[in-house]
């Protein structure tokens, strides 16, 4: 068993989801030059992902079980990637009536779910969050209950009021507001919920997902077998990876002229990156409290521009940059990401 709980984090964030998608393919094949084994994947050495809204897709990406193995991911970290990048498209479709009867979202949702409703039903079919390869956190926020919402396979498998199909957990998942409509859903138990983008709340789930393995890798439940009542920070790791964090400021003589509409843009970048900021401050505080702590390393590259790398471009020519900023903060921080392997293989 390994020396710690190993935590991997991943931010929402669009089309940028290719960015810690990037990275991953790097961690991955390091893992494989390591072991010298080409058939080790990401699920191999992380106990339990986190991901919120495209953050989310990659993590049902990673461990979506093989039809004929059903204990193997069906992809390796590259081909995550490649679906990701290929079906951003179609995520982000919108008709020409669409474009014309409603201008940039202003008058209802800027495009409709049924693209990626149809990629999921197409793709995940019929299964389960309690037939996830491991114990995952993807978050999401319930309008009507008025509460965070976290879909975990781990308490899927216990009960099925806490089962739903996949394709439903990425449909609220990425139920970002003025992109998407709202998703109702029900649960495998017949409960029905109303969701939106757990990115409103935790864009970066890094935080949400430490607590949660406080809290339950333990004997009670019956996680992880290792601990009374969970591990601390000293016996977790955590690698948390952005998907870009926008430092364009809004000068004051412009902002103090904006009403609901022109708000309506800025407030949806300051939310995620605001949230993602006092996130890493959190973790950050509690490790460097620890003396000489295990590992905790947080990647988000700066974008000096919200023009710049959008969300929902999925032309290729903004897709092929946002692969190259990915290969790069790898090859940036490939010492850091070295000495963070080496950790995930005790």
């Amino acid at each position: 068993m390994a020396k710690f709980t190993r935590i991997l984090s991943i931010d929402g964030g669009g089309v940028r989801g290719l960015i810690p998608a990037q990275i991953l393919i790097y961690v991955e094949q390091r893992l494989q030059q390591r072991t010298g084994n080409p058939r080790v994947r990401i699920v191999d050495y992380f106990d339990i992902i986190a991901g919120t809204s495209a953050g989310g897709i990659l993590t049902a990406l990673y461990l979506r079980p093989q039809h004929r193995n059903p204990d193997r991911p069906q992809f390796s970290a590259q081909e995550a990637a490649n679906f990701f990048y290929k079906t951003a498209d179609q995520i982000f479709s919108q008709t020409f009536w669409s474009k014309l009867l409603n201008i940039g979202g202003v008058f209802g949702e800027k495009y409709s779910a049924r693209g990626l409703e149809k990629l999921s039903q197409n793709f995940f079919g019929d299964l389960k969050l309690s037939q996830l390869l491991k114990p995952c956190l993807i978050t999401a926020y319930e309008i009507e209950r008025r509460k965070a919402f976290f879909f975990t396979q781990h308490d899927a498998q216990l009960d099925s009021r806490q089962d739903f199909l996949v394709r439903d957990v990425i449909r609220s998942t990425t139920a970002a507001p003025t992109f998407f409509e709202v998703a109702q859903i029900k649960s495998l138990g017949n409960d029905v919920y109303t969701f939106i983008d757990g990115g409103v709340f935790a864009n970066n789930p890094a935080l949400c997902c430490y607590a949660e393995v406080r809290h339950k890798f333990n004997h009670y439940f019956n996680i992880d077998q290792r601990y009374e009542s969970g591990p601390t920070a000293r016996e977790m790791i955590i690698l948390s990876l952005g998907t870009g964090d926008v430092k364009t400021g809004y000068p004051f003589e412009l902002a103090k002229r904006w009403g609901k509409i022109r708000w309506l843009t800025p407030l949806f970048n300051i939310i995620m990156t605001g949230t993602a900021e006092t996130v890493n401050y959190q973790l950050t505080q509690i490790y460097d409290a620890i003396e000489n702590p295990p590992g905790y390393l947080r990647i988000n590259p700066i974008l000096r521009s919200q023009n710049i790398m959008a969300i929902d471009d999925t032309s290729q020519e903004n897709l092929d940059a946002v692969v190259k900023l990915g290969r790069e903060q790898a090859q940036q921080y490939q010492n850091r990401l070295d000495d963070f392997i080496e950790l995930l293989l005790l």
